[in-house]
Order: C-alpha cells, then sequence, then structure tokens
C-alpha cells in the first residue's frame, strides 16, 4: 500500500474546518471566539471541551484531551493515522496524494469497492420497494430490528428471484465479470444466477466503513444454510475482518472493552439494546489477525460463547490462539452464557444493564485456562495433577509475553499447591505447544488402522500452519497422508467444496469418508464441524480420527485452502493415473503391448 505524501498531511488542517469536522460527531454550540461542548472523552455535563475554528484546535478545560482535526477522528473514531486522514479526506471531498515513489494503488481495489458500495445500495433499496419484501419486513420486526438500527447497518433484502442483481447490472460486462469475482454471481449449469437469494442482508464494511463482503440470513431458522458469506477475495478476507468493527468505533464514546460475539445478529440485536462495543467473527475461528486488531482498539477483549460444549471448545481454541499474541497493556476475558441462550436472545430478556454487568464479570483468562484443564483430568489423583501441570505448562510456555508467563506460573503453582521453583522446573522441560507462526505441512508419524470399519486411506495428519503465500509442491508420498490433508482443509472450509470436487473424488480409490464430508459440505454450505462428523458416531474409531483431524487449524484465508485442497487433490490424482500405468505396463504380456502403453502416455502428454 502506498504512502500518503507527507506534502498532503501537512497541508491537511488548512485544507479542513475542524468546526464542521467535530460538529458533524459532538453538536457544538457558539460560546465568544470559541465552539462549545460536553466533553466526548470524559463525558460530564458542563462544557468544557472547546474548539477554535481560527487556531484549528480543540481542548478539553476538565481532562486536558487537546489537539487538531486529525487527532480528534483519531480519538473519537478509535483509528489509526492512516484510517483518519483517509476519513478526513473522504468528508471533505478531498483526493489524498500519495508519494509517488511508492507502488500505486491496484485499480481493481476501488472498482470492487465501488461495486459492493452499488451492490448494497441494491439490496437496500429491494427491503423498500421490492414486492416480496414482507417476508424480510416482518422478519426484521419478529427480531426486533428498528429501522434506525437496520439504518446504521445497511441492512437490505436479496430477493427469492434468481437473478434480480445479475439483471440490475447487465448493461455493464465488466460489472458482471466482477460480481462473479466477488462471489455475487455464481456460474451455473443453467445459466448465471444470484449467490444470495431470500434473505435478509447484512453488509460487512472494512474499518475505513467501506462495504467490502456480504452476509446473508435465511428466514426459516430450518434452513440448510441459516447464514451464508461471500466468498474470499482480494479486498476481503474472513480472517481479517470483524463484523461491526467500524460501527463499534463510531457509535462508542470510549473503548474501554471490546466484546467479541459469534454472528451477525448478535451484534446488531446489542447495538439495539445500547451496547455498541461489540464486533463479531464471520463464521470462522478467532485468528491471530483478529486479535491484533482487538489488541489495538481496545485493552480489554472478552470473548463471548454459549456456555455449551461447542461454545467452550470455541473458547479453548480462542484462548491458545491468544496465549501467543497477547502483549503488555492487553486483558483478555471469558463470558459463557446460559444454556440455549445467546447475546441476540439474553439481552431481550434481560436489560442492557443486566448485560453489561455479566461483562464486567467476565471470567479472566487465567481462570478460565486452569478450569478447562482441570475439567480434562482426575486432579484428585496424583495422575491427574501430574497429567493437568503437564498440560497447562506446555501451553504457558507459548506465552511471549515473558511477564504474563510469570504471572501465570505463579498462579499454576497456586492451584497445584506447589513451590514456584518446582513449577518453573516442570515448565522447563517442557516444549511449548505450537506457536501461530507459518510453517510447511509435514505429516504426522501415526497412521491408524481400524479393524472392522471403512478403509479411510485417509490419515496422517499435518502441522497446523503455512505461510501465506504458500503454494504446495507435493513430493511423492502416500495417499493416506494427502488425504488426511483434505479432509482437515474441508472440517475447517466447508465452503471449498465446489459442484466438480465431488466428481473427481468419488473417483479415488478408497476414499469413502472424504467422498461423504465431500456430499455433506455440498448439501449445507454453512454446516459446521459437528455436523460434518456426525454421521460417523457409531464408527468409533473414525470418529475419533476425525475429532483429533478437525482440531487442526490450518489457519489459511478460505481462498488459500480451496487452492491448497484442489493442489493435494490433482497429486492425487496423478499419482492413482502413475500406479494405473506401471499395473499396466506389469501386467503386459508382451514388448508390443508395453510399447502400445508406452506410446498412449507419449500421445497424452503431446495432447496435454
Amino acid at each position: 500500500m502506498p504512502y500518503i505524501s507527507q506534502s498532503f498531511i501537512d497541508e491537511l488542517p488548512n485544507q479542513v474546518d475542524i468546526v464542521d469536522l467535530i460538529n458533524k460527531r459532538v453538536p457544538l454550540k457558539k460560546s465568544g471566539s470559541d465552539y462549545r461542548a460536553p466533553c466526548p472523552f470524559h463525558g460530564g455535563k458542563n462544557s468544557n471541551f472547546a474548539v477554535n475554528a481560527h487556531k484549528q484546535f480543540y481542548h478539553c478545560f476538565k481532562c486536558g484531551e487537546s489537539g487538531g482535526a486529525i487527532s480528534f477522528i483519531q480519538k473519537f473514531d478509535n483509528l489509526n493515522f492512516v484510517e483518519a486522514i483517509e476519513t478526513i479526506a473522504s468528508e471533505c471531498g478531498l483526493a489524498i496524494e500519495y508519494d509517488s515513489n511508492s507502488k500505486p494503488v491496484d485499480p481493481r481495489f476501488e472498482r470492487y469497492r465501488l461495486l459492493s458500495q452499488k451492490v448494497g445500495e441494491f439490496y437496500t433499496a429491494q427491503l423498500r420497494n421490492s414486492p416480496a419484501k414482507d417476508k424480510a419486513v416482518q422478519y426484521a420486526k419478529a427480531r426486533g430490528i428498528s429501522g434506525a438500527i437496520a439504518k446504521r447497518f445497511e441492512l437490505g433484502f436479496a430477493t427469492p428471484s434468481n437473478k434480480d442483481l445479475l439483471v440490475h447490472c447487465e448493461n455493464n460486462e465488466q460489472e458482471v465479470t466482477d460480481l462473479k469475482t466477488l462471489g455475487l454471481v455464481k456460474e451455473g449449469q443453467y445459466g448465471d444466477y444470484d449467490f444470495f437469494r431470500d434473505r435478509l442482508m447484512f453488509p460487512i464494511h472494512n474499518t475505513k466503513g467501506n462495504i467490502i463482503a456480504f452476509g446473508g440470513r435465511a428466514f426459516e431458522n430450518d434452513a440448510k444454510a441459516k447464514y451464508l458469506n461471500s466468498s474470499e477475495s482480494v479486498i476481503f478476507s474472513k480472517s481479517k475482518e470483524l463484523y461491526g468493527l467500524h460501527h463499534a468505533r463510531k457509535y462508542s464514546r470510549s473503548m474501554d472493552y471490546m466484546l467479541v460475539v459469534e454472528g451477525y445478529m448478535d451484534v446488531v440485536a446489542l447495538h439495539q439494546a445500547g451496547i455498541t462495543k461489540v464486533v463479531a467473527t464471520l463464521g470462522t475461528a478467532t485468528s491471530p489477525e483478529h486479535l491484533k486488531i482487538l489488541i489495538r482498539t481496545s485493552n480489554v477483549i472478552v470473548f463471548c460463547f454459549d456456555g455449551d460444549d461447542a461454545g467452550r471448545a470455541a473458547a479453548w481454541k480462542a484462548l491458545k490462539i491468544t496465549l501467543s499474541v497477547i502483549k503488555a497493556g492487553a486483558t483478555f476475558k471469558f463470558l459463557f452464557l446460559p444454556d440455549g441462550e445467546d447475546p441476540d436472545s439474553l439481552v431481550k430478556k434481560e436489560s442492557a444493564k443486566a448485560f453489561e454487568e455479566r461483562i464486567s464479570k467476565a471470567q479472566p483468562l487465567s481462570q478460565f485456562l486452569f478450569e478447562h484443564l482441570k475439567a480434562e483430568v482426575d486432579f484428585d489423583t496424583i495422575e491427574g495433577k501430574t497429567l493437568f501441570l503437564e498440560k497447562a505448562t506446555a501451553l504457558i510456555k507459548s506465552v511471549n509475553y515473558e511477564v504474563f508467563q510469570q504471572q501465570l506460573l505463579e498462579g499454576l503453582a497456586q492451584v497445584v499447591d506447589q513451590s514456584i521453583d518446582q513449577v518453573r522446573s516442570i515448565a522447563d522441560q517442557q516444549k511449548p505447544q505450537a506457536q501461530e507462526s507459518a510453517k510447511v505441512y509435514t505429516e504426522l508419524d501415526m497412521e491408524y488402522e481400524i479393524p472392522n470399519e471403512v478403509n479411510l486411506s485417509s490419515f496422517s495428519g499435518y502441522d497446523e500452519h503455512s505461510p501465506v503465500e504458500y503454494r504446495p509442491v507435493f513430493k511423492k508420498t502416500n495417499t493416506k497422508g494427502l488425504m488426511s490433508k483434505m479432509i482437515t482443509l474441508l472440517l475447517n472450509y466447508p465452503t471449498l467444496v465446489e459442484p466438480t470436487i465431488e466428481v473427481r473424488v468419488r473417483a479415488i480409490e478408497n476414499s469413502q469418508v472424504l467422498l461423504e464430508l465431500v456430499r455433506s459440505a455440498q448439501m449445507d454450505e454453512n454446516i459446521s464441524q459437528s455436523e460434518l462428523i456426525e454421521p460417523f458416531q457409531n464408527k468409533q474409531g473414525i470418529f475419533k480420527r476425525l475429532n483429533q483431524l478437525r482440531a487442526l487449524e490450518p489457519h489459511l484465508s478460505e481462498i488459500q485452502a480451496r487452492e491448497e485442497f484442489l493442489s493435494i487433490l490433482t497429486t492425487i490424482e496423478n499419482q492413482q493415473k502413475a500406479e494405473h500405468i506401471k499395473a499396466s505396463i506389469h501386467h503386459a504380456h508382451t514388448l508390443e503391448e508395453q510399447q502400445q502403453i508406452m506410446e498412449g502416455i507419449l500421445k497424452g502428454k503431446r495432447k496435454a
């Protein structure tokens, strides 16, 4: 990304009116030569906050906050320096000047952004004007979404028709091509069609407020895919975006905490209740990139999960990722809701004040860490306590923030009633759990033979991480290991399944488990890991191995995961083809038959 020209930064305060800029966010009243208002940073009712139009400067006489236009937008909108400049320039109609020595911006980005905004406006218009809008309007009302909140989040409606969006853009060939690139229009057997149909639409914004993708909610609770997200693209990566972050920064006066929930409706419902410091991950597990963004936004991050087994499993994944990125000044907590409740339902039953009280009493990371591990062992026995110590110290060793690591070790010593020196001695013998770093795939040593079960021909795990730009080139290896990698990718990214994949997997020998997973993912684009492996519950060996593989997280983007999956699939196909050729040559009875086979191979290569 190019750097903003220093001359533009220096000249910006002379190009804007700080009074107009602040007045959009804080209503100002003329008072002598200044403009006054209650301070937006420390609160209160007195007009201690003064803005001087001549000096282009603001100052609070109570808390001391002061600065110019860029400083105000940074603090009030919770933006970094570059984001603040871009926001000011956008609001004031200024064209940002970039350093001529830096790389120019890819023109596709602006084209995709403008098209996404156009699509968002189309969906919003459908919610107002479509003949089929009643279903969407009634659903929104039933969920308690007011008109003001719908406008705040720019909610829309994807009509039941297959081609309304496509027809809306059909006169612009470039836009149709870009709609396909962004995954908003798909190519099917009977022609192109809209990806989102008959859904309440949630635009996904980046931190600047630009629409970069969409989520769609089905109106029926028993729909196969209750939620759908746009495909990943050059402007949208699920692991790097948080739904509602732009709105949290815009509508929150302070960022004393940030609540992380699991769904769009949770964010919207909490805003409806007046709780605005909230974001949601986009149908994926919390990633290291998410955490880095959150730490820049607030010093206190509160993860909110359902209190059931699935919720606690998701929370444990988030904790393990958090350990490796936590740093000075950052505090992480975990809030578990009553069984059967989510933020949307609970905030409606309780008051916003009661829900915020829950947030304030959220469980500290250290407490959740120790309690979760204690529940996994028989803590009242020497053997159980030993296992607890080994698990805890291995996790604590993955903490890079030395002060916090030391505090965790001291807390662990208290839990097991041993001296800190004893616990540190045990920790020194432990290898830290896998860090969130980039590593090339490697096969695990273990393979499984499951008697009296389906022949998996598919399992040998792999290391959890892969470089961002890593494009796999696999050496000759056994099919078990490769299919194991495919299963792990599929369990973590069910949406990577395309219509042609089932046909290709079906042609692979001994791929029954993988094939069944592919079929399940194809039937429900938003299927969960638990739902994917549920059909194997009665086959204990397979079910156990699938649970082990689902725990491995590649931490790739959706696009990278699809490329990896297809690359592995091609490798298996080529290996299988080579084995068949070898077998044909081996069974050839005469030299002439062998020559015919070799000629066929050479012809195939020339055609390729």
